[in-house]
This record gives structure tokens, C-alpha cells and sequence, in this order.
């Protein structure tokens, strides 16, 4: 997507949407041969700015003049915390070394909010003591783990490359461990092992604009409908494309009750019914099933 479209139309129409925060993620965003401009764009229109990114080709200069803008934050993405899990998973073991010394350079320069991670086969417990240990020295506010799903994609690598549950709970347990006031660890979709009520869904909440401008009320039930197994086509979560006309009413018009859980009986018996959000519909397209059916994956309930 060029600068000009970015500036011209799609900013003037987030910010008339009522948008107040914009994350910039790809992809790699730093690719973009005009990702500064496009930075001070989007600060001159008034939004909070997030990139994401992968650190291994973000220079200097970049470094610097982000850290001139008001409002502007970087999250860097780690799979694993060692040459051959972060750099194999990446397909590039010496990346893993560069990632390391950008985060500091863009820790130093005060931009660094949190490091994201995808858990997989190829990581160890250690990595994930060893990249909380790093979030603290670099100051980090959070560790945000999210495994491989079942859409996006992990459709292809997920049988391949997903840890397991075990792995899955004693990674949270040593990243847990290393957390503190200043640090927050951020399990996303890990084994539900204690039984708590799942999270609510948050579709239209963050929407996402992809670069052809197509707007979504939330990339994940996109992606998971677009997965082999799913039942669901990707228009009925995109609500308009952002270069082509306003999507202010799109998204006002939008409901999100299509989303809720209605068909599954066990819902209604449960004694976390008050408390529990249901979880993520896009499980449950990927999985196959169909919008109100609950999320198996991590509810506890038979």
C-alpha cells in the first residue's frame, strides 16, 4: 500500500471511524520503503502508533527518527531465544543475533513496549526462561505468547511444529516465574489446565486492514476462514474496503451477536455461564464448526 494511500484515504478514514490506535504489522513493516513517512503520518493524524516487527533489517536512522515522534512503540517478535529455534523457525539462523542487538538499540532509544513469541517445537523451556530474562534487562513491559493456530499460518506447520500441552504448561510456568511488577507475561490460547472461563471475543473491537484495503472486524476469523476445514466464507467478516469508500457505517452497523455461542446446551448448565466469555469464534471456523458453537479447544466442559 503506497504512502499516498495511506495518507490520503485510509488515515482520514480510521481516525473518522473513531480509531485512536494504529499497529502496523505485516509482514514485515520495515520493508516498506517509506515506512517513515508513513510513521509521521499517522502521529500527524493524531494516532497512537505500534509497529511490529521482526528487528533484522530496522537501521539506525530508522531507530532515531521514530524516537523522535511523540506516541510510538515497537514490539519485536522472538521464536525462541537461541540461533536454532528463533533462527531456524525463521528459516535464518544468524537473524537471531541481529534481533537481539536491534532490540536493544530500539530499547535504548525508549521505543521498545514488549516482545511477542510463537511457542513451538523447536524451542526449549530455557528459551522462554532466557527471553524473560532479556525482557527484564531490556525493559520490556510484556511477554506476549501465542502459539501456532490452526489458521493463518499455522495451518500448514501447526502438525509439525506445535508444542505440545506439556511443554505448553511448563513454558508458562518458567515464563510466569520470571515475571514482576515491571513485567507482565501474556499467555494467549495456552491449555486451559485450571478450568477458568474463557476470554470474550473482541471482533469489531480491533479491526484490521489489509493492503488490498479490505477491512475486517477481526484478521483471525478472516484467516480462519480461509482455512480448508472451515465452513465460513471470509466476506462475512469483511465489512467494506477503506480505499474505495467510508466504513464508518459499516462498522457502526456491524454486530458482533452472530459471534456469540447459542447452540451448544452445555453452555447453559455451565456454572461459569456468568462469568465466562465463550472464546474465540475463529477456533471455531478453523476447526470446522460454525458461528455459535463454543470453543472446544480450551473449554473444560464435556
Amino acid at each position: 500500500m503506497s504512502l499516498e494511500a495511506i495518507r490520503d484515504r485510509v488515515l482520514p478514514r480510521l481516525v473518522a471511524a473513531r480509531v485512536q490506535r494504529l499497529t502496523l504489522t505485516g509482514g514485515e513493516p520495515f520493508v516498506h520503503p517509506q515506512i517513515l513517512e508513513i510513521c509521521s503520518a499517522a502521529v500527524d493524524a493524531g494516532l497512537s502508533l505500534g509497529l511490529c516487527t521482526n528487528a533484522t533489517c530496522v537501521s539506525d536512522e530508522q531507530i532515531a527518527r521514530l524516537a523522535e515522534l511523540p506516541e510510538v512503540h515497537v514490539n519485536v517478535s522472538f521464536d525462541g531465544f537461541r540461533a536454532e529455534s528463533h533462527g531456524r523457525f525463521r528459516g535464518n539462523p544468524a537473524s537471531f543475533d541481529v534481533t537481539v542487538q536491534t532490540t536493544r538499540r530500539i530499547a535504548d532509544a525508549g521505543l521498545l513496549q514488549g516482545l511477542l513469541s510463537t511457542p513451538n517445537a523447536l524451542t526449549t523451556v530455557e528459551d522462554y526462561r532466557d527471553l524473560c530474562a532479556f525482557a527484564n534487562a531490556v525493559g520490556a513491559d510484556y511477554v506476549l505468547m501465542n502459539p501456532l493456530s490452526a489458521f493463518g499460518r499455522g495451518v500448514r506447520s501447526r502438525r509439525g511444529l506445535a508444542a505440545d500441552e506439556q511443554t505448553m504448561n511448563t513454558i508458562l510456568e518458567t515464563a510466569n516465574s520470571q515475571a514482576g511488577p515491571d513485567l507482565e507475561i501474556v499467555p494467549i490460547r495456552f491449555p486451559n489446565t485450571d478450568g477458568a472461563p474463557l476470554a470474550p471475543c473482541i471482533a469489531g473491537d480491533i479491526i484490521y486492514v489489509f493492503t488490498d484495503g479490505a477491512v475486517a472486524v477481526c484478521p483471525y476469523l478472516v484467516f480462519a476462514a480461509r482455512s480448508p476445514a472451515s465452513r465460513h466464507a471470509d466476506t462475512e467478516f469483511l465489512v467494506g474496503n477503506i480505499l474505495q469508500e467510508d466504513i464508518v457505517d459499516a462498522l457502526d452497523r456491524y454486530s458482533p451477536d452472530s459471534l456469540a455461542v447459542r447452540t451448544d446446551p452445555v453452555c447453559g448448565s455451565c456454572a461459569l455461564s456468568g462469568r465466562c466469555g465463550r472464546g474465540c469464534p475463529a477456533a471455531v471456523v478453523a476447526d470446522g464448526g460454525t458461528l455459535g458453537s463454543r470453543d472446544r479447544e480450551l473449554c473444560s466442559m464435556d
